[in-house]
C-alpha cells in the first residue's frame, strides 16, 4: 500500500515541478560585458510539452509588463538555454553546458525567435512569440529543436533548459544559468500559449499568480487523498 500511495503522490504533485520561481532584483554584470542595463525582472519560468508531446513551451513571467519593441537600445533580449545530452556543450560567458539557444530580441513586438545550433554554427527562425501583459510564451517544435529520430520522432523528455534575460551589460539569470530544468508532461492548469484575451471589463490575473492557484489546488487535492488512504490503511 505504501508503493502506492508513493506513486499516487507522485502523480498528483507532478505539476508542483512545473514553475521556477526566481528571486526579484538579482540581475547581475553580465560576463565579459561591460556597461550599463536593466533587464526586464524574471519572477517565473515553467516549461512544459505541447503539442502532444512534439513541441517545447516555455511560459516566463517578469515584474511589470513587458515593454516591446524596447524603447532603449540596446533592445533587451530573452535567451531560453537547451542542452541536449547526445550534442557536444558549449560555455560562453554567461551560457554554460548549453548546444540550443531560442532567443528572442525585443526590437518588433513580431519579432521571430532565433533558433542557434551552437556546435554546428547554423542558425533558423520561427514564429514569434505571444506576449500577454507581464508574461511571453514561447514554443517550438521539437523536430526543429532537437531533431527527429529514423522513426520520424522526437524526445523531448531529455531536454533540459534554463533562461538568462539580458539588456546592455546585466542578465538576470534563472538560477545558476547552466539548463537543468526538466519540461513537464503537461501543462498548467491555467495557462495556455493560444488562450483568448481576458474581456476588458474584467481585471485580467497576473501571469505569475494563474499558475500558483492551479498548483495549490492541486496540492490541496493531493494531501487530501493521500490523508484518505493513510487513515484507512491504520484502519
Amino acid at each position: 500500500m505504501s508503493r502506492r500511495i508513493a506513486a499516487l503522490a507522485l502523480i498528483l504533485l507532478l505539476p508542483l515541478t512545473l514553475a521556477f520561481a526566481d528571486p526579484r532584483g538579482d540581475a547581475v554584470r553580465c560576463k565579459g560585458v561591460s556597461g550599463p542595463g536593466h533587464p526586464p525582472d524574471l519572477v517565473r519560468a515553467l516549461g512544459w510539452l505541447g503539442e502532444e508531446g512534439s513541441s517545447a513551451v516555455w511560459q516566463l513571467s517578469f515584474d511589470r509588463p513587458l515593454v516591446v519593441p524596447d524603447p532603449d537600445e540596446p533592445a533587451f533580449r530573452i535567451d531560453v538555454l537547451v542542452r541536449d545530452p547526445r550534442i557536444p556543450t558549449m560555455s560562453l560567458g554567461d551560457y554554460r553546458r548549453v548546444n540550443r539557444i531560442v532567443r528572442f530580441d525585443a526590437t518588433a513586438r513580431n519579432a521571430r525567435l532565433t533558433l542557434l545550433f551552437l556546435p554546428e554554427g547554423g542558425s533558423a527562425f520561427f514564429n514569434p512569440p505571444i506576449l500577454e501583459g507581464r508574461s511571453i510564451t514561447i514554443e517550438v517544435p521539437g523536430r526543429l529543436l532537437l531533431g527527429e529520430d529514423q522513426f520520424g520522432k522526437v524526445d523531448l523528455t531529455r531536454l533540459r533548459w534554463s533562461v538568462v534575460v539580458r539588456d546592455g551589460g546585466r542578465c538576470d539569470l534563472l538560477g545558476n544559468g547552466i539548463p537543468s530544468h526538466r519540461m513537464a508532461t503537461v501543462p498548467p492548469p491555467t495557462s495556455s500559449p493560444t488562450a483568448s484575451a481576458v474581456p476588458s471589463t474584467m481585471p485580467a490575473p497576473s501571469a505569475s499568480s494563474a499558475p500558483v492557484v492551479g498548483v495549490v489546488a492541486i496540492a490541496v487535492a493531493g494531501l487530501a487523498i493521500l490523508s484518505f488512504l493513510a487513515l484507512r490503511r491504520r484502519r
